[in-house]
């Protein structure tokens, strides 16, 4: 006589293969989810790395202003030059302002984007949702470009924040170098501008 239905066993032993099948789902759900920030992260950084290309860009004729605001030793993104539009930073929203004022207004702007406070919690002004520890430099290259008849230079703008995870430390910066503890979870984009003026 034939036995129908599963014995005890046989079930124990397909919940044990189903919950190793739903572990590795779970592992596999969590990794999406790390990646998925770090691509957040880096889609960030690059919106606020073209943001001031744009102003530099604009602004040509100071591009020099531009890089002593943001240099490698000393990056932008505390938020301290942003806290100073209106007192020593000209505030350009509402008055006309020279080009050297204009880079100064654009370097304190760019300053907050870095530091996140364009993404307030309300109640606490906390900021929520900026890039985690986000550094920004600017750097003459040096390089000048010959033969166009006029002033064109390469700016290198980068910007720097912390990653979740360790990987390869960064070889095409050194904007934020020391700032995050392992230089292993440092992370870079850079833009290269052509100034014409």
């Amino acid at each position: 006589m034939l036995s129908r239905g599963f014995t005890l066993l046989e079930v124990l032993i397909t919940l044990i293969i189903l919950m190793f099948g739903l572990l590795g789902l779970a592992g596999l759900m969590a990794k999406g989810q790390r990646s998925l920030f770090e691509a957040h992260q880096r889609q960030q950084a690059l919106a606020i790395a073209t943001d001031i290309a744009e102003r530099l860009r604009t602004n040509a004729a100071n591009a020099a202003a531009y890089a002593a605001a943001a240099p490698l030793t000393t990056p932008l993104g505390a938020g301290a030059r942003f806290a100073n539009i209106g007192s020593s930073v000209p505030n350009c929203a509402g008055t006309t302002c020279t080009t050297a004022q204009l880079a100064d207004y654009d370097t304190a702007l760019w300053d907050g984007a870095l530091a996140g406070v364009n993404k307030i919690q309300v109640g606490t002004g906390a900021s929520i949702g900026g890039i985690v520890g986000a550094r920004g430099c600017i750097v003459d290259t040096g390089q000048v470009i010959a033969g166009t008849g006029m002033n064109a230079r390469v700016y290198r703008i980068a910007v720097a924040w912390q990653g979740r995870d360790a990987t390869a430390a960064p070889t095409n910066s050194t904007c934020g170098t020391g700032q995050f503890g392992n230089e292993n979870l440092r992370r870079v984009v850079t833009i290269d501008v052509l100034t014409v003026n």
